[in-house]
């Protein structure tokens, strides 16, 4: 193969740097019917299947055939024994067969190979089909149409000024308020029991002792001031020395016992000839068996005068009822004291707790302390079944760093009750304690219950 000459346009080409590109065409039958170029450096592949650079159904070609292969950035003509034609540098065509004799068409197992240049051009006969090839110069890049100056006007014209100016505006307003909200904003917790005030922790757990303080009347005979008299000596040696769970126990039933000894609660409490009562001996099993005289003997102030016959019995068969006109007071005493039954109310003391960790056992019972109605409320409910219930339960329960309670259990039980313990329990699961240093914090808190009269 004669060796291939200077051509001024590849030169031309080359010196603008714009390498040439390969195009091929496939004819059929005399006519061009399909043509590619290869823009990159790429194979062009020929055969019966669909992933090919050309599709030819020839029963010559397999599936697939790299006409042209690339290596090292250069192309090679690929060649088969039954391929045919020519290839030409400057115009001058030499024979594929001329080039194998020659040795210029290497072969490697199955194939020749053909170095090509930009220089070369020609052609392979496949059969029925023939494919030409060339290098041609790339078609230059598509220019970006623009309009011209007068009519794409300038950055004033484009801008929506309205628009601009309100967007600023919101801008201005709004960028300071978002900055303090993100940069100020609070942190949300949940509220747990704790964080509550105790005015409205009142409402949650409802105390049962009764609170109030009632005054005492003003004494009408010497029997209302000495009892007076006694109360206030009993109060003031409560303040001295008695703790403040027991003396607010005593200080209840002392305001119940005061309050049963007046008016109709004095009437409910007489005692009569049976053990119920002046009440119950009348409204007892039976019917009204007893005498009204006798259920109200007790009470002075209080009367029952006879109308135009006698009362009447039950079981007597005879005898005229007593009419309103018959009802009267014999005198303008006050009701008289009776004998009575008390309420039995609970009191709750702790002892110092066990801890096994590094928090301080006064500020655990401290907490403790300032919860303890919850503790009273749920042994005083249990109280209410059994009036005898006492004895002492502890409570185990393990503090973890950020001062909540993860688990709670009763380690000992003396009273006999499990209610009592599963309810303390219960609640103390909720309550938050100080963190403590080092890690999560075991406590054995006991608790002795009293019930008192």
């Amino acid at each position: 193969m004669v060796a291939p000459t200077r051509n001024p346009a590849t030169d031309s080409a080359a010196a603008r740097g714009q390498p040439k590109i390969l195009r091929a065409c496939v004819v059929q039958g005399g006519k061009v019917i399909e043509e590619q170029r290869l823009r990159r450096r790429e194979p062009l592949t020929v055969g019966t299947g669909g992933r090919n650079t050309f599709v030819i159904a020839d029963g010559a070609l397999p599936r697939t055939h790299q006409l042209f292969a690339v290596k090292a950035g250069q192309y090679y003509l690929v060649l088969t024994e039954a391929m045919r034609g020519r290839v030409s540098v400057d115009n001058r065509p030499v024979d594929f067969s001329l080039l194998k004799s020659q040795g210029q068409l290497k072969k490697q197992g199955d194939f020749y190979f053909l170095p090509l240049t930009e220089q070369h051009r020609g052609k392979v006969i496949i059969g029925e089909t023939t494919i030409i090839f060339q290098f041609v110069a790339p078609p230059p890049a598509p220019v970006k149409p623009q309009l011209p100056p007068a009519a794409r006007g300038t950055l004033k014209d484009r801008v929506d000024w309205p628009f601009a100016a309100t967007f600023l505006a919101v801008v201005a307003f709004e960028a300071p308020v978002i900055a303090y909200v993100a940069l100020a904003a609070p942190e949300v917790r949940a509220v747990t029991l704790e964080d509550i005030d105790e005015r409205w922790a009142k409402l949650i757990v409802p105390e049962l002792a009764l609170e109030q303080k009632v005054e005492p009347e003003k004494a009408k005979g010497k029997g209302d001031a000495g009892e007076t008299k006694n109360q206030k000596k009993a109060q003031k040696g409560k303040s001295d020395g008695v703790g403040d769970a027991k003396a607010k126990a005593a200080r209840t039933a002392e305001i119940k016992k005061a309050v049963s000894g007046r008016g109709m609660l004095a009437v409910l409490s007489t005692m009569g000839e049976g053990t119920g009562g002046a009440v119950a001996d009348v409204f007892g099993d039976g019917g009204l068996g007893g005498d009204l005289d006798s259920a109200f003997s007790g009470i002075s102030g209080v009367g029952v005068a006879a109308g135009s016959g006698d009362r009447t019995t039950r079981g007597s068969g005879d005898g005229e009822a007593a009419t309103i006109e018959g009802l009267a007071t014999a005198g303008g005493g006050q009701v008289g004291l009776g004998g009575k039954r008390e309420t039995r109310l609970g009191s709750v003391a702790a002892e110092a707790p066990e801890v096994d960790g590094k928090l301080d056992s006064d500020a655990i019972a401290k907490v403790v302390r300032s919860r303890m109605r919850m503790v009273q409320d749920c042994y005083e409910r249990e109280l209410k079944r059994d009036p005898s219930l006492a004895g002492k339960i502890e409570i185990e329960f393990t503090i973890d760093d950020e001062g909540r309670v993860v688990d709670a259990v009763i380690s000992s039980n003396k009273m006999g009750s499990d209610a009592v313990g599963e309810c303390i329990v219960s609640r103390l699961r909720r309550w938050r304690f100080p963190k403590p240093d080092g890690g999560s914090v075991t406590v054995n808190f006991p608790f002795i219950f009293t019930a008192s009269t």
